[in-house]
């Protein structure tokens, strides 16, 4: 891939279908627009990554609880019932800081990675304030759906926007 300055679905789908595959042995598909989550999809579980540099970009990932604990099972080659929310909390953490570190390399340098912030619940609301949703893909692994936000911070913006995760984004 070459460097861009701006982050496109196309490249969300081919980094975390990698990442995925290669990590995890576990095959995303995209899903169509009409299939996307509907409101009450119950994302359980979010991680979040934020890019700094010329351009401040931040990454959310959510899913449920069993995508979320199957991942960790994969990423520690272990039983799921062997896991507690900690692991799992590392193992989804990880995921967003690879994905987010995929999509760093695809932004102007000099440019920092922060570490993953995971949270565990239902109807996560998460203001970043400036930002404006320029991305979103929602993909499916065996039955359980994967969202992947991704928002830009624009210097000219003032107003916060509130983003209730688990629920459909576009």
């Amino acid at each position: 891939m070459t460097m861009t300055t701006t982050i496109h679905q196309d490249q969300l789908v081919e980094i975390a279908g990698a990442v995925w595959s290669s990590l995890l042995g576990m095959t995303l598909c995209e899903l169509e627009t009409s299939q996307a989550s509907p409101a009450d999809a119950g994302h359980s579980w979010t991680a979040a990554v934020h890019i700094s540099g010329s351009r401040n970009v931040s990454v959310l990932l959510s899913c449920s609880t069993t995508l979320a604990r199957r991942a960790a099972a994969a990423m520690f080659q272990t039983g799921e019932d062997d896991l507690d929310d900690g692991d799992i909390a590392d193992a989804f953490g990880e995921l967003a800081n690879i994905i987010g570190g995929s999509l760093k390399c695809l932004q102007p340098e000099p440019s920092q990675l922060s570490l993953p912030t995971v949270s565990q619940g239902a109807s996560h609301v998460v203001t970043i304030p400036g930002a404006e949703l320029v991305e979103h893909v929602e993909l499916e692994c065996d039955g359980d759906r994967l969202s992947i936000a991704v928002w830009n911070r624009r210097d000219d913006q003032r107003r916060d926007q509130p983003v209730q995760l688990g629920r459909r984004l576009q």
